[in-house]
């Protein structure tokens, strides 16, 4: 790619800091005992558009609650810690796909694929949604990479759109950047997607619905549309999955066959799968017992960080409830259950304690509710039934 032109100033030393441009220039004695301010006044514009714009398949990946994450995070230097585990992770799988990252915008990453600017090069196209794809099949990854620096996992959605884009450069070093409508839409539609899913444009659809290879190879429906000021256009968004050409049975369908074929003990045929977590080995190994006693299907962990670490490899759909102790080593059961809500929302979970927190806990966790307690010491029949309640 060319760019137009180079930035100039003029010769005088303005005192600007190249490095650090937002430093204040420094002070200049003037001779009649003050000091004033050297003003930088550049010539032309720092940043300067190339003179020809290209079409480019754009892609925009944002976390989902990324403010309320990194507020728990401590200490404070963690936080970059969070934000390069991310980063880097992304940019090596775009890497792979024959991307590149632009920058990032607030806690998401902008990046583009150079040879879609050849609307007929199919492969171009199919390497950009493949990397999308890609993105989310490694959230578990990502995730364990994480938790690998005691880092919360996350969450994260996923936008990509095609069209006509401006790029920018500046002569103080060889980043460029990407401006236009195709950059803007594809940021607004991303709040569309679905929770570690992906949405693409009117655009992109079109020129995926162009090619039957392409629209035969992707699951695409529409999910709405984004409103344009203008009004004079209908921009409709749709929500994009992988389509194997030979259907293999999920992890997700095989737990569910399990529980349903199962016939151990439980009255309607169904055996309920639970996780256990206590560092305590003589309850644990007493609760599993009790539970097994009833027909249930219980995975044991007395290391909350080994429990989190499973659960991220697990399919979401493999535990009916989850029971962990409040007061462990490490990781306690508040903070396992905060680990487990941001990798899967809709999992249950109860809370076993020796202490009577319920009306503590749920004033500085109001999504916690006081049934979701159970009080130590706790007898079998009373375990059982408190189970199944929170399973109905």
């Amino acid at each position: 790619m060319s760019f137009r032109g180079e930035v100039n100033y003029d010769n005088h030393d303005y005192g600007y800091d190249h490095v650090n441009p937002s430093k204040p220039p420094p002070r200049q004695f003037n001779g009649s005992g003050e000091f004033t301010k050297r003003i930088f006044v550049p010539e032309k514009n720092e940043v300067l558009f190339s003179n020809k714009s290209e079409n480019y398949c754009i892609c925009f990946i944002d976390i989902v609650g990324s403010t309320q994450i990194t507020a728990k995070i401590t200490p404070s230097e963690k936080v970059g810690k969070f934000y390069s585990t991310f980063i880097n992770a992304v940019a090596s799988i775009v890497k792979d796909h024959n991307g590149r990252i632009v920058k990032t915008v607030g806690d998401g990453v902008l990046f583009f694929f150079p040879y879609t600017s050849n609307i007929e090069d199919i492969e171009a196209f199919v390497d950009a949604l493949e990397c999308c794809l890609a993105l989310i099949s490694s959230r578990n990854t990502i995730n364990a990479k994480l938790y690998e620096e005691k880092l919360p996992g996350i969450s994260y959605r996923i936008s990509a759109e095609y069209g006509r884009v401006e790029i920018a450069k500046s002569d103080r070093s060889a980043s460029f950047d990407l401006f236009g409508t195709t950059v803007n839409y594809c940021a607004k539609i991303n709040k569309n997607a679905p929770p570690n899913g992906i949405v693409i444009g009117s655009d992109l659809h079109t020129v995926i619905s162009s090619y039957p290879t392409l629209a035969d190879r992707y699951n695409i429906q529409e999910i709405g549309e984004l409103q344009l000021r203008t009004g004079k256009r209908r921009y409709p968004v749709y929500v994009l999955s992988g389509r194997n050409e030979k259907r293999t049975i999920s992890r997700n369908e095989i737990w569910n066959l399990v529980k349903s074929k199962a016939k151990i003990g439980s009255s309607n045929n169904k055996s309920q799968v639970i996780m256990l977590v206590d560092d305590d080995p003589d309850i644990l190994l007493l609760f599993t017992e009790y539970l097994k006693s009833a027909g249930m299907i219980v995975d044991s962990f007395n290391d909350p960080e080994k429990a989190l670490a499973h659960f991220t490899k697990s399919s979401p759909s493999r535990y009916d409830l989850i029971i962990t102790d409040i007061r462990m080593r490490h990781l306690n059961g508040l903070q396992l259950y905060s680990r487990f809500k941001d990798l899967d929302p809709n999992v249950r979970i109860i809370f076993v304690t020796a202490l009577d927190m319920a009306d503590e806990i749920t004033t500085v966790m109001p999504e916690v509710e006081p049934h979701q307690f159970i009080t130590k010491p706790i007898n079998r029949d009373a375990l059982i039934s408190s189970v199944k309640d929170h399973m109905k």
